[in-house]
């Protein structure tokens, strides 16, 4: 199978590549930078070029995993935060839609707000900042656009290896090296997510053509987040950082955060059982 990888630069995009390729299919990744090794450049906004690259590569799907994913980001740049969360996605999944390929689009469990927490895939959304209501309505679109074809695959807490080492592991890492003390929330909880199940299980759905939405999640929903730095440093096997947990409200955060974000993953499970990666067995996974 001939995959599309829009964003396969970044954490999730990047392990979907290569789990495309250990499983004999044929990925093409694609990245906003000129000069990454192996991978085709592309601005999401420069559709002429988009069209070009799918017409000479041919996918028989593409996995959508870019976007502006900084929630403070989005908050203070709206507009920005709509091309490239809503309109984008929407116009790729046009494109889909026109040549038969399939779609799966990457999504967030910012689409609740945080409120109830374990959130099922049937639960209706309710987002609370920019970023997670582009988000929201990207995924109506790419669905009313593929007629419920295309995969929307909610993501939470995403950790694992990447270029530019910015996801919290490497936070944590790096607060041990420096010897700096970590200001933490202490009431935002997610499901801590190795990308690298969050890619076998892309390429499972994409192989079993599977639609609709999906919660790609590890299994705790309920972890805060100075949990989640301590089972990090344990995973490294490092001294556990100096930790501050304050309420969410004392950070100063641009974008309002859903607090119990954690998700449910029975539905992903069912259909392909896996024993997850956690932070707690990080190993090698960074380097």
């Amino acid at each position: 199978m001939k995959v599309a990888v829009l964003g396969a630069s970044g954490l999730v995009g990047s392990h979907v590549r290569v789990a495309l390729a250990e499983r004999g299919h044929t990925p093409l990744g694609t990245t906003r930078a000129a000069d990454a090794v192996g991978l085709a450049q592309l601005d999401m906004a420069d559709d002429s070029r988009f069209e070009q690259l799918m017409s000479d590569f041919a996918p028989e799907a593409v996995v959508y995993a870019a976007g502006y994913t900084w929630a403070d980001g989005c908050e203070n740049d709206p507009e920005r935060s709509r091309r490239e969360n809503l309109e984008q996605p929407s116009r790729v999944a046009a494109w889909c839609a026109r040549h038969g390929v399939r779609l799966a689009y990457c999504s967030s469990s910012y689409v609740f707000d945080g409120v109830e927490g374990n959130y099922a895939e049937d639960h209706l959304v309710s987002p609370i900042n920019v970023y997670g209501r582009h988000k929201a309505a990207a995924e109506s679109a790419v669905l009313s656009a593929t007629a419920g074809e295309a995969l929307i695959l909610r993501l939470i807490c995403v950790w694992g290896r990447e270029l530019v080492g910015k996801n919290f592991a490497y936070q944590v890492r790096q607060a041990v090296r420096e010897g700096r003390t970590m200001r933490l929330p202490s009431d935002q909880s997610g499901n801590p997510t190795w990308a690298g199940d969050i890619a076998a299980w892309t390429v499972a759905l994409l192989e079993a053509r599977e639609r609709g939405l999906w919660h790609l999640a590890g299994p705790s929903p309920e972890i805060l987040r100075p949990d989640w730095a301590r089972e990090i440093a344990r995973g490294l096997g490092v001294v556990v950082p100096e930790i501050v947990a304050v309420p969410t409200a004392e950070l100063g955060q641009k974008a309002p955060r859903p607090l119990r974000a954690g998700m449910c993953t029975g539905k992903i499970q069912r259909f392909a059982s896996r024993a997850v990666r956690t932070p707690s067995d990080l190993g090698d996974l960074l380097t």
